[in-house]
């Protein structure tokens, strides 16, 4: 953003503040800075332009004056504070807009006392937790309960203190008669002997069995185990391939990276599982998903022919991978073959694979044999992930419209243009973006001539582009847009 101060001319003493990229200075009707009373200046005289560096200045028409500070400007240069700028007979003074310093030191407003708040709280959170680590016993463990704890542990440690003294290897007299048997054909276990001249403590065990036990003994055949048992005979693992639980696992993660649009990560995690498990079917078709959606055509069709030659016959993706690459070819045809001829475009359903960028039309200055010319400037622009196949022939239907006094009777212009359609064949098979350019140029004489013989003054109106790949419609452009409502203009039909 920018301030001009009109020293001269009919804005004298008026300051302008600029706030476009490109200002058009002239006596062209459609210049930004419009200069009717300038006889010196052209239809389209100097061109101001903002770029990131600064404001630059360049004149448009090689003969007629623009200084700045006295010296004639040839080539676009850069404008500095207080500049003089002579532009014909006007004198302009160029002034850079400098946005206010901040402050050094902002007013904290709520700021400080909320952070000091914040911190209050977090220092008697963490007194409060502390005092509660201290106190947690004491409130946890009444002595009530402390004392019966500690005086069942008394008893439970004599008690353990009387077993072990009674148990030491015997056992105690008081056990119950015909509680411990010895099996048949075993002898009993000697007596020990008493310490201090004592009682031995350890009875000899009872010999005879109760006869039911005795009974199932007899009768008990017991096998000896066979425990070398070969492999081969072993039951089947049930559990599934860890190659096939591994491939899954990526192929999830790979799904996860592409929809977060993260293409080179899902094509590493795919192009893993092709190599662990070359015949997984579903990372197979993922795969040609996601060379689609990056706009690789023929890799997503070479894709599921491969799915073709891996897939059973009665397999749900050797289906799919019919159908995908008869849809395919399909577009491939669509997208290959010369439109012949074009009708009324379907402006609702816009491929919008490749795109117009704001096309930009100027006037020239006209001579001796020319009255009027205009030339036209563009760029088609291939969208992001694309689904163009490189071969794809591309056309651009370019019309200039002219229109009468009235603006009720619109019809292409018989003024000399750019023959339409402009063919760009394979133009995007190595590069992402295309420059196109038009010319219309009206011959002196021309217009008497369309006045005589229809009674009426023709004049420029407007223009339409339309861009396809093949016979799809991608992006349609117009000036002004209603003429987008009309039939693709043919001139080579008429002809």
């Amino acid at each position: 953003m920018y301030r001009l101060v009109f020293l001269s001319g009919r804005y004298e003493g008026r300051r302008l503040v600029v706030r476009q990229a490109v200002a058009l200075v002239g006596r062209d009707a459609e210049c930004h800075l419009f200069l009717p009373d300038d006889p010196l200046l052209a239809p389209r005289h100097a061109r101001l332009e903002e770029r990131g560096t600064g404001v630059y200045l360049s004149s448009l028409s090689p003969g007629t004056p623009v200084e700045r500070n006295g010296q004639p400007v040839l080539d676009a240069v850069r404008l500095a504070h207080n500049d003089l700028l002579v532009i014909g007979q006007t004198r302009v003074q160029f002034q850079d807009i400098i946005a206010p310093h901040a402050r050094l030191r902002p007013s904290p407003g709520l700021i400080q006392p909320a952070t000091m708040l914040i911190v209050g709280a977090i220092l008697a959170l963490e007194a409060g937790l502390l005092y509660y680590l201290i106190d947690w016993p004491l409130r946890l463990i009444r002595p009530e309960i402390e004392a019966a704890d500690l005086a069942w542990a008394q008893e439970y440690r004599a008690a353990r203190a009387a077993e072990k003294g009674t148990t030491n290897g015997a056992v105690s007299k008081a056990a119950a008669p015909g509680s411990v048997m010895t099996l048949p054909g075993t002898e009993p276990a000697p007596e020990a002997a008493a310490t201090n001249g004592a009682v031995p403590v350890l009875a000899a065990a009872t010999s005879t069995a109760p006869a039911a036990v005795i009974a199932v003994l007899d009768q008990a055949d017991f096998t000896p185990a066979d425990t070398n048992t070969p492999l081969e005979q072993l039951p089947p693992v049930s559990a599934a391939d860890p190659a096939i639980e591994e491939a899954q696992r990526l192929l999830a993660e790979a799904v996860a990276a592409a929809q977060f649009a993260d293409y080179p990560q899902a094509t590493r995690l795919l192009n893993q599982i092709h190599q662990t498990a070359p015949g997984f079917l579903p990372a197979h078709a993922e795969h040609a998903r996601l060379l689609e959606a990056r706009g690789d055509l023929d890799g997503a069709r070479q894709r599921w022919t491969q799915i073709l030659g891996l897939a059973p016959a009665d397999s749900p993706f050797r289906e799919e991978a019919i159908r995908e690459r008869q849809r395919l070819a399909k577009l491939r045809e669509l997208q290959t073959r010369i439109l012949p001829a074009a009708g009324t475009p379907d402006l609702a359903n816009l491929a919008r694979q490749i795109r117009i960028a704001p096309p930009d039309i100027q006037k020239m200055p006209g001579d001796s044999d020319i009255s009027e010319m205009r030339i036209l400037n563009t760029t088609l622009e291939l969208a992001a992930g694309a689904a163009v196949f490189p071969e794809a022939a591309v056309q651009v239907f370019l019309t200039f419209y002219d229109a009468d006094e009235t603006g009720e009777i619109v019809r292409p212009t018989r003024a000399i243009a750019t023959p339409s359609p402009i063919v760009l064949d394979r133009a995007f098979a190595d590069r992402g973006s295309v420059p196109v350019s038009a010319t219309y140029v009206v011959p002196r004489g021309l217009r008497d001539q369309e006045q005589r013989e229809t009674g009426r003054r023709f004049a420029f109106y407007g223009y339409t582009l339309h861009v396809f790949a093949g016979q799809i419609l991608q992006d349609a452009a117009a000036k002004p847009k209603k003429l987008l409502d009309r039939p693709i203009h043919f001139p080579a039909a008429e002809e």
